[in-house]
């Protein structure tokens, strides 16, 4: 594993992961109005879009430093991290961000065994994306 755009992009959303899974493992009320304040209303607040920007550019970076290594150089995990990873994010777009029921649903979960739950649940996500960083 070597300092590159794909390692940052892979660890950035590593970092995501993990952080976001403990915030509701942690402090599942809290992470419940955070939640709230990020999709409950009508657009989305600045720093939601600023970190989507972040990650977009970081991806970007990431998928051209892939583009540039030689054929030996590509593996599985840098494939899944350019190519699986976008997919999955467009697929949870569809679902949460561009879609008010989602939003809805999402800004309306209150009960912090629920968030406690769905922390518990994105915590093989953060190990997935660790391993795949780790193969890229």
């Amino acid at each position: 594993m070597n300092l590159t755009w794909l390692t940052i992009f892979g660890v950035s959303l590593t970092l995501l992961a993990a952080v976001t899974s403990l915030g509701m493992l942690l402090f599942p009320e809290r992470w419940g109005k955070l939640e709230a304040w990020a999709y409950g209303g009508a657009r989305r607040p600045f720093p939601i879009w600023g970190l989507a920007v972040l990650l977009l550019a970081l991806w970007g970076l990431g998928t051209t430093d892939f583009a540039l290594r030689s054929d030996t150089g590509r593996t599985w995990a840098g494939w899944a991290l350019v190519a699986g990873v976008p997919a999955f994010w467009a697929v949870k777009s569809a679902a949460l961000v561009f879609n008010p029921r989602g939003r809805a649903v999402v800004s309306g979960i209150s009960d912090p065994r629920s968030w406690r739950r769905i922390g518990l649940a994105r915590l093989p996500i953060a190990l997935g994306l660790a391993a795949l960083v780790w193969f890229a």
